[in-house]
């Protein structure tokens, strides 16, 4: 996508009538005072990620426009450029580590409008994965072209055949002379696409090489989300790892590299995984979105006003049934912080009850829908994209995929030693098994009917129950397709990448980290970790208590806060809602 809304209307949702004003009428540019950070603005958005080569825009309507570079530190310092007057501006290299701002009149009146953006430098692409050319299968994958998913004209998918331990992979032995000096942030596009059959990938590694020399991180550049009662492990995503963590990378020395990825898996199944480009110097603004569950009132009498007393805004899930009562949040008070620039989001049930209790998936969705209506009926219309998982439950307790070892002919038929628990409509996965494939009957003991032709063959297969109506991906899909933006998981650790789009780890499935289960020195590790990579973090808590499971006292509660604030003052991170999150970056693209 390489073109965005002009504007939109930041903290509040202000007619340009109510933007900020900065003195009389006179549109002679000129370094003007900083507003108060809660000063209702408008927000500039940017083409791409808004990085150097990107466009853009003043406000529609606004005159007499004079474009600054403005300081991350706390006192914000404005420089104006002095070339730099039209409605449009495309981001030098000059302006790398600034946040661009443009000052003009509209309305008659002198206002300010910034960019939720912070000027970078231009990402290197290390490898395209346009085609499978250059490209060798390691542990017997097969490789494949296919459409491209990031970036460039194609990506490969990597196949498993279901006979290897430790999964299938692909090698590049060069990739190109670079130098990792200069390569920061590492990130590479991985789709594992939404088949409920290869939910059993347990990892994606990255390695980088140099002739006989492997620098690999000690952790894999992508695992799973732990959720509850199943991992989820499924869509597309960007996987990042800050160069300083692989040993030896950085001090390598220039020269020519290759690449190696391999899909971490188990015998007997049969992944499917599209590979896309590989970037370095990748890494974007670190950020923090912090958000708050079960709308309890200490959320009102302690953590309000003291993030308000230092600029920091939040959000709160809103379930509507337990609006008033004991010890929750009055609609009173809720009002009051959202008007202070706190976004609304929707808990995923009317009562804070888990949406696989529902009956089906369209009563789910029902519900949640009645959950909006209710915000926006009481005029908490921002922040209603954005929905959570009660308890992180998105799928009900799964049927386990059973293995079987089958015979195949080229026909519907298999044959196998035994099919008891085998029943009709399971989804049947392993090598060479067209995607979609399920059981149509199951004949006798030893032989099943299959709904595709398998080729001649002897493999083990896996059989999944998909009968519920809350089966492995079904409720993130059906979210993605009703439009909601980002639904929060819980017990994530960690950040994810989100400079070059919001993909599905960040958005139907986003990771989120609970503050009530690890220490203040965690805590303080992962916004560490963000800053590193230029990751964003979501923080979420509920009540803010001395004691009581789930409950985070307020000495961390401060000291979390006290510390993503002193990080913000020295310009190292910025502390956005979702709403100003998805204005950013969520329909950014890879620039190159």
């Amino acid at each position: 996508m390489t073109t965005r809304r002009q504007f939109l209307i930041g903290a509040m949702a202000f007619s340009c009538s109510g933007c900020v004003i900065e003195g009389g009428n006179d549109p002679a540019p000129q370094p003007t005072p900083t507003p108060s950070v809660d000063a209702p603005q408008i927000y500039m958005l940017a083409t791409k990620d808004g990085s150097v080569g990107q466009t853009y825009s003043a406000p529609q309507g606004m005159s007499g426009v004079q474009w600054f570079r403005e300081a991350l530190t706390s006192d914000r310092t404005r420089t104006p450029i002095t070339d730099a007057s039209a409605t449009t501006y495309v981001a030098r290299a000059e302006d790398i580590g600034t946040r661009l701002v443009t000052v003009g009149v509209m309305n008659g009146q002198r206002v300010v409008a910034s960019a939720l953006a912070v000027v970078l430098d231009i990402p290197i692409l290390l490898e395209s994965f346009d085609t499978t050319s250059g490209f060798t299968a390691t542990n017997e994958a097969l490789l494949a072209s296919r459409s491209a998913v990031a970036q460039g004209s194609g990506a490969v998918e990597i196949q498993g055949t279901g006979s290897r331990l430790g999964g299938p992979g692909l090698s590049k032995s060069d990739i190109g002379y670079h130098d990792p000096a200069k390569f920061g942030t590492i990130a590479q596009f991985v789709d594992l696409g939404w088949d409920p059959i290869y939910h059993t990938v347990t990892a994606f590694d990255l390695t980088l090489t140099r002739g006989s020399q492997e620098f690999r991180a000690k952790t894999p550049l992508l695992e799973p989300l732990y959720q509850t009662p199943q991992p989820l492990f499924y869509g597309s995503m960007w996987g990042s790892i800050h160069s300083s963590e692989i040993e030896g990378l950085q001090s390598a020395g220039a020269g020519r590299f290759g690449v190696t990825n391999s899909v971490i898996t188990q015998v007997p199944h049969a992944p499917r995984v599209s590979v896309d480009a590989l970037v370095a110097r990748a890494g974007g603004r670190p950020t923090i979105v912090i958000g708050f569950d079960d709308i309890l009132r200490t959320q009102y009498t302690d953590a309000f006003p003291y993030m308000q007393a230092r600029n920091v805004k939040g959000g709160f899930h809103i379930a509507p049934g337990k609006i008033g009562g004991p010890s929750r949040l009055t609609l009173a008070q809720l009002r009051e912080m959202y008007n202070a620039g706190w976004d609304c989001y929707l808990n995923g049930s009317y009562d804070d009850d888990l949406m696989t209790t529902r009956p089906t998936l369209a009563a789910a969705l029902a519900e949640l829908q009645k959950v909006r209506d209710w915000a926006q009926a009481n005029g908490m219309t921002r922040g209603n994209d954005f929905c959570c998982y009660p308890n992180g439950r998105y799928q009900d307790s799964p049927f386990r995929p059973r293995s079987f070892s089958a015979k195949t002919n080229g026909t519907r038929i298999a044959t196998m030693s035994d099919t008891s628990g085998i029943q009709p409509g399971m989804l049947v996965g392993g090598y060479n098994v067209p995607v979609g494939t399920t059981v149509v009957s199951v004949d006798s003991p030893t032989q099943i009917t299959l709904s595709e032709n398998v080729i001649a063959q002897v493999k083990t297969f896996n059989f999944t129950d998909l009968s519920s109506e809350f089966s492995y991906t079904k409720l993130p899909l059906a979210l993605k397709a009703a439009g909601y933006k980002m639904a929060r998981t819980t017990q994530g650790k960690g950040s994810w990448l989100s400079r070059f789009g919001i993909t599905d780890r960040g958005g139907v499935v986003t990771p989120a980290n609970a503050t009530s289960n690890m220490s203040l020195d965690e805590l303080k590790s992962l916004v560490d970790v963000a800053i590193l990579r230029g990751e964003t973090l979501e923080f979420y808590l509920h009540g803010i208590y001395e004691t009581g499971t789930g409950q985070t006292d307020s000495a961390k509660f401060r000291g979390l806060i006290d510390y993503i604030v002193a990080r913000r003052d020295a310009g190292q991170l910025d502390v956005l809602t979702k709403t100003e999150l998805w204005m950013r970056d969520g329909n950014s693209s890879l620039p190159i």
